[in-house]
């Protein structure tokens, strides 16, 4: 390995040669000015030796080149790394937010009573709570639905609550047709599905077509293109249209 105190001196001379270098230049050319009346082999020598000089500062031209490359190449690099810091943080915090939704109670579909609704409505950012009656067959398919969507989508909190043990609520949220899903972000009800008139107004409705709707609510976060809608969904059986869903 080169000695320090070498690869400083050897910079120094490198340094030193090339300040000579720009003096003799200098020099020349203000030679040259004052040889212009002068002889003519006076003059071509002068001149030679310009070109001489000329040639030798053409030839420093490539490093000039070099150093804007050098520094193109340091400033694509120092964009990737802060790109790359950049992503890692934001994945730090996806994941902390994660853990502190799993803390929470998200990834799971859970049933809460009356008295427990406003605590957890207020607890999470983005909350999905169904009302429902155990007796009708409806509920039971949007429960369903919402259990595996709760699996996938850690983001929002999934609740289902009693409608006949939660007449505070029932009325003050004025539901009136079951099963309703309504939409909190932070604490704040945003939107409501009501039946399945805007799930295709069929009790055999994909499950993709329920994410779809709660994602457009705006508590819900597409994972894949699917669920942006970019890819059709492909229905089968009969279309034709049926209730939205029972009076209480």
């Amino acid at each position: 390995m080169e000695n320090p105190m070498q690869a400083q001196q050897m910079a120094a001379n490198i340094f030193s040669d090339m300040v000579m270098e720009e003096a003799i230049k200098d020099k020349t050319i203000q030679v040259q000015q004052q040889m212009k009346d002068a002889e003519g082999n006076a003059i071509q020598h002068s001149g030679d030796h310009v070109h001489g000089k000329d040639c030798d500062h053409s030839q420093h031209q490539p490093n000039k080149q070099d150093s804007d490359d050098e520094f193109f190449d340091d400033e694509e690099e120092k964009i990737m790394r802060d790109i790359r810091e950049q992503r890692l943080s934001q994945m730090k915090n996806q994941y902390q937010e994660k853990q502190e939704n799993l803390i929470k109670g998200h990834g799971q579909y859970t049933e809460i009573k009356e008295d427990e609704f406003l605590a957890n409505v207020t607890k999470s950012k983005f909350v999905v709570c169904h009302f429902y009656h155990k007796d009708f067959e409806r509920c039971k398919i949007v429960d369903m639905h919402l259990r595996n969507i709760a699996r996938n989508h850690v983001e929002a909190r999934f609740l289902y609550l009693n409608a006949e043990q939660a007449p505070f609520f029932i009325k003050k949220l004025q539901v009136q047709v079951l099963p309703t899903m309504i939409c909190f972000i932070d604490g704040i009800a945003v939107d409501r599905i009501v039946g399945f008139e805007d799930l295709g107004a069929r009790d055999d409705f994909p499950q993709i077509s329920l994410t779809r709707r709660l994602i457009r609510s705006g508590v819900l976060k597409p994972l894949t293109k699917a669920e942006k809608g970019q890819i059709n969904i492909r229905r089968g059986g009969n279309d034709s249209e049926e209730d939205s869903g029972d009076d209480i």
